[in-house]
């Protein structure tokens, strides 16, 4: 079993206040004192320490956390199998191109052929990757970029970044300059997008902002962007399949992007997922799988 203290050292890490994490957790101030610190005895180190008046973690606290998220997810999954099936309730994230225009095919068939509870978020990078750390998700499917040391990976698909207009759009079918993109409309999701930070990447990379463009529309659906763009409102950036079947949308190229792309599987490291994986997402799921995570 889990050592009781670690989720009172993981509260701790994140709000780094002992008054906050006593509140939270429904304790004094002092005995959080005294399970941190016998932590430390147990581990032979420091976990955290003060600067002045300021809590900080230590190298050492940073490595226990990592163990410390890892250990209870792998005790609340196995929580769930000693109860039996009928228990079992699966938890998987997805970023917004990924969970609306490719595995929600596998999730429906999954949801037909299994008696499991499956728990199904889609939101933006960051959000998803939070909630990996909190063990609130038993893995995710994430486009763009993430902290590889914090985080086990596979490849689960490729897949374009391409820019989309009108099909009537002076864009359309062209490669076409980042100086040439000044003047119009973006239409952008939310900060802490995948898709989102691409663009700014790119920009940044060329000293150029999001300020290039005349105009800036944000929206958090899919469906609304490609409605903006393809009444003429403006232009956007997007994985292909999210253009799929919408034959008043054209491709552009950007000739300074890379369009090549992966989608990754995420989860903690030292977590048992791949077989959940393999169940969930069937043919979708990633050929090089071993037989337990890592």
């Amino acid at each position: 079993m889990v050592d009781y203290r670690i989720r009172t050292f993981l509260t701790l890490y994140e709000t780094m206040n002992y008054r906050k994490t006593g509140e939270q957790l429904c304790l004094s101030q002092p005995a959080v004192s005294q399970q941190i610190r016998g932590l430390e005895e147990k581990y032979g180190c420091k976990l955290f320490v003060y600067d002045g008046r300021r809590l900080s973690a230590t190298p050492q606290a940073h490595r226990v956390a990592e163990y410390a998220r890892t250990a209870l997810y792998n005790e609340q999954r196995l929580q769930q199998e000693l109860a039996g099936p009928a228990a079992r309730e699966i938890r998987v994230g997805a970023t917004k191109t990924i969970g609306e225009f490719v595995v929600a095919d596998a999730l429906s068939r999954y949801i037909r052929q299994s008696a499991d509870s499956l728990k199904i978020t889609v939101d933006n990078t960051a959000v998803l990757l939070s909630q990996l750390e909190h063990e609130q998700l038993d893995f995710a499917l994430i486009e763009g970029a993430f902290d590889r040391s914090k985080f086990g990976s596979r490849l689960f698909r490729r897949a374009r970044f391409v820019g989309l207009c009108r099909k009537d759009h002076p864009f359309a079918g062209r490669t076409v300059s980042l100086e040439e993109l000044a003047g119009q409309c973006l239409v952008v999701r939310e900060e802490g997008s995948g898709t989102r930070g691409i663009l700014e990447n790119v920009l940044a990379e060329r000293g150029y902002s999001l300020d290039l463009f005349s105009r800036v529309i944000c929206a958090n659906q899919f469906s609304l962007i490609t409605r903006f763009v393809a009444d003429g409102d403006g232009v956007t950036f997007a994985y292909e399949p999210v253009a799929e079947g919408q034959s008043e949308l054209a491709f552009f190229h950007l000739d300074c992007l890379d369009e090549a792309r992966e989608f990754s599987l995420v989860y903690l490291k030292g977590t048992r997922v791949f077989s959940l994986v393999r169940e969930v997402l069937g043919d979708l799921a990633p050929e090089d799988l071993e037989l337990e995570g890592g």
